[in-house]
């Protein structure tokens, strides 16, 4: 009986890997790959796989200090805890996954600027992505980001 349950133990773990590696496969997962600067050219954000899913953070800024010279911090945090990270570093885009048969993927946005949290649609296409944030499903903005690298 042990050697059942272990050898169907095993077989969980295995099926694991292969759904969380058959996640990043997805062809949206892959074209999103990499650094991608914001239409506004304030930013550049590097995504990249974050588990079974995948994340961007902020690898470059334009003004990445304030008026006092200091590094920009969260300050419009929600959490008091979180006002004093960096912005550079930034993790803002989290779990994202495919949507739309593969092809676009979906996930969440965070906002440094005002500290509020969005759904997010990304549509890679090469050297562009188009990506939309939503606050409620008709309350959208669009942006075209273009790939760094």
């Amino acid at each position: 009986m042990k050697r059942i349950a272990g050898f169907l133990l095993c077989c969980a773990l295995f099926v694991t890997a292969l759904a969380g590696s058959a996640a990043v496969a997805a062809p949206a997962m892959q074209s999103a790959l990499g650094v991608w600067a914001d239409e506004e050219g304030k930013s550049n954000i590097e995504i990249a796989p974050c588990g079974q899913f995948l994340c961007g953070r902020i690898v470059w800024l334009a003004e990445p200090t304030d008026s006092n010279g200091q590094q920009k911090r969260d300050i419009n945090n929600p959490d008091p805890a979180m006002r004093a990270q960096p912005i550079m570093g930034l993790t803002i885009l989290k779990g994202l996954q495919p949507y739309e048969g593969d092809e676009q993927l979906k996930g969440l946005v965070y906002n440094a600027e005002n500290g509020k949290v969005y759904d997010i649609y990304l549509d890679p296409g090469g050297s562009t992505m188009s990506v939309e944030g939503c606050f409620a499903m008709f309350l959208c903005g669009s942006q075209t980001w273009t790939r760094v690298k």
